[in-house]
This record gives C-alpha cells, structure tokens and sequence, in this order.
C-alpha cells in the first residue's frame, strides 16, 4: 500500500481528527472575537470537539452546545463534564430554546450546509444574539468549493464505487429529494441571506486545503457523504466501499484533491 488509509469509522471523528481539517477550525475561532467571560453557543455542537477548542481558547467563556443528536450530546458531556451545558435542537429551534439577545457569539463549524432552511435558521439565530454580537460560520460543501480539475475525481470515485455495489448486489435506491439544498448554496447565496436577515459588517473569506488519502477517507466515512454517494447502502458498508475505491484509484495513480472553505463572520445590529 503507497498510503496510509485508515479504517472508514462511519460518523465525523476521523474527519475532525485530521490535521488539514483541524487547520479549517483554528482559521473559524480565529473569526471569534475574544471579550470579557462572553457567552457562546455552538450550534451543531456534535461531540463537542469544537466546543472544546472554543473553551481552551477562554476558560471563561459560557458555552452551551446544541445538536440534534442525542448520543453526540452525551459524547459531548462526557468530554467536557461542567464546563458547558447542552441541549437538543438545531439551528432553527434556538430563539425557542433560549431567551433572546442572551449570547454575544453564535458559531456553526462545518455545519451550516446541513441547515435545510437557511432564512429560519438565521431569523432564529438573531433573535439570540444579543446587539452587537456576531454569528461565525464556514463551510467546505457549498456549490463552487470543488476546484473544477477534480471534479472528474469526485465522479470516478462515486462511480466505480457504485459500480461495484450493484456488482454485489447491494440495494442502490436514488433519492428523491436529489442533492440536498445546503450543498447547492453558494458563497453569494449566503452573503444574501445575511443581508435579507438583517445581519451587518459581514466578512468572508475562502480558502483553499488539501484532501490527501487520511482526509479522504475521513470525509468517505461521514455520513452525509456515504449515504449521499450510495444512496440505499448502510452508511458503514458505503464508507467500506468508498475507502476501497479510493485505495484501488490511489494505488493506479496518487492523487490529492484540493477544495475550498469559506468563512463569515456578521454583526448583529
């Protein structure tokens, strides 16, 4: 084997644990502005590793972390005992959650394209921000982060993938509702919708990363992309196939993908 391909592990923690990933974090709490004991919340909180870094970064602050995902929320109070609270929710359920204007920052990392309703959720959002408080967020799967070089890469490693379900005769169903909307916005669909939300003092910035083999794997083994590229497989055996595929593709020719990640901060007036 020419590469290191670790075992697809079918959730986000072999995504969060590489270091190119890790890299796209730091650059987010960069976008975090610092202040006296501030209250945050981190929306899509998941186990709680970005809530984490939020915490190293100032023991001061007050966290709270919201997910859907009830055992992410448990993993989550299992890594940071009392030094936050969590609850169960997502983006657009928070102005029911909490008071309003109660936090001085919001952060989704790596989430925001999984929002289904991005106007709800950021009317939602505003309305816990207190004034002057920031929303931060970023995103690595939004509609122009593939660099057009390598979308023929995505494609054969998708299609030979699924080649070989149908040739194990693994049940391949397409889905009805197609690419999910998240993954069709652009970097302009969110200036917009920041605006259209009342949101000021908006910055973005993108940058460009890397996806060698561990990252690639990593990102085969979440769900959102195991069950997207083969619709109808259990989300543990599409990661298998996908991990496979890109072994295979590796071993015939080395490869690295680059793709873009772009980042907001905005106001609350």
């Amino acid at each position: 084997m020419n590469a290191p391909f670790p075992q697809p592990s079918s959730d986000y923690a072999a995504l969060r644990r590489d270091p190119e990933y890790a890299e796209l974090n730091r650059a987010l709490l960069g976008l975090v502005p610092a202040g006296p004991a501030p209250a945050v919340l981190d929306v899509g909180c998941g186990d709680g590793a970005v809530s984490e870094l939020l915490l190293r970064r100032d023991p001061a602050t007050s966290l709270v972390g919201v997910d859907p995902d009830p055992a992410l929320l448990d993993a989550a109070r299992a890594r940071l005992g009392d030094r936050a609270r969590f609850a169960v929710g997502d983006a657009s359920s928070v102005s029911r959650l909490f008071p309003s204007e109660v936090f001085d920052v919001v952060v989704l990392a790596n989430c925001v394209h999984l929002v289904p309703d991005l106007a709800e959720a950021l009317d939602a959002i505003g309305r816990v921000l207190a004034g002057g408080g920031r929303l931060v967020f970023n995103s690595a799967f939004y509609s122009g982060a593939e660099s057009p070089a390598d979308l023929p890469r995505y494609a054969e490693l998708v299609g030979t993938a699924r080649a070989t379900a149908r040739k194990r005769g693994l049940p391949l169903t397409r889905s009805v509702a197609g690419r999910p909307s998240g993954l069709r916005r652009t970097a302009e669909d969110y200036q917009a919708a920041l605006a259209a939300a009342g949101f000021t003092d908006v910055v973005t910035d993108e940058r460009a990363f890397i996806l060698g083999p561990r990252f690639l794997t990593a990102l085969c083994s979440t769900p959102m992309f195991a069950t997207a590229a083969l619709p109808g497989v259990a989300p543990n055996i599409a990661a298998e196939l996908l991990t496979e595929t890109l072994e295979e593709l590796y071993e015939r020719a080395p490869f690295t993908i680059t793709r873009r990640c772009v980042y907001f901060s905005a106001a609350r007036p």
